[in-house]
């Protein structure tokens, strides 16, 4: 947030400046806040969605999330799948049998809570020809301490950034 401590003396030695600039700091504050780049709080979770179905055959996997929450621009949902409903290791998806689960995130928010496809987690066969092994997994959003986890989204703290190596 953008705070302007000298602005309370402007208020009797010149109004108009001082409404101006109110409205600057109101207006740089309120776009920090929406595009979810406020450096000094991250903004809150969004909503957790309403649910999440998925359907799979022949090695395919049909996911649909319902979110009637009331959102803003630039809300993103990312859908995950494990062979346990813990949630602890990432496949290639083909022939197996998965549980799945979805949350939503904006930029610079926390993720929302995680919905599992069915209450207990239940687990759906894909079938059809599986393909080859997966590679290893990196994970979801940004690294805490190198370790790479699910359920982060962008990531968890503010900024948070995966470092790529460029190799020239």
């Amino acid at each position: 947030m953008l705070t302007v401590a000298q602005l309370a003396p402007l208020k009797d030695r010149d109004p108009y400046l001082y409404e101006t600039l109110v409205k600057i700091v109101a207006s740089v504050n309120a776009t920090s806040q929406r595009a979810g780049v406020d450096p000094s709080t991250p903004a809150p979770a969004p909503s957790p969605i309403a649910s999440i179905n998925v359907q799979a055959s022949n090695g395919w996997f049909d996911i649909s999330i319902a979110d009637p929450s009331d959102s803003r621009p630039g809300l993103f949902y990312f859908a995950e799948s494990d062979v346990t409903p813990a949630f602890g290791a990432y496949v290639q998806l083909g022939n197996q049998t998965l549980y799945w689960r979805a949350y939503s995130q904006y930029i610079g928010s926390q993720p929302s809570a995680p919905v599992t496809f069915g209450a207990p987690p239940i687990a759906v066969t894909g079938g059809g020809s599986s393909g080859p092994a997966p590679l290893p997994s990196s994970g979801s959003g940004a690294f805490p301490n190198g370790i790479a986890r699910g359920g982060n989204g962008f990531g968890i703290h503010p900024g948070s950034r995966i470092t790529r190596q460029n190799i020239l």
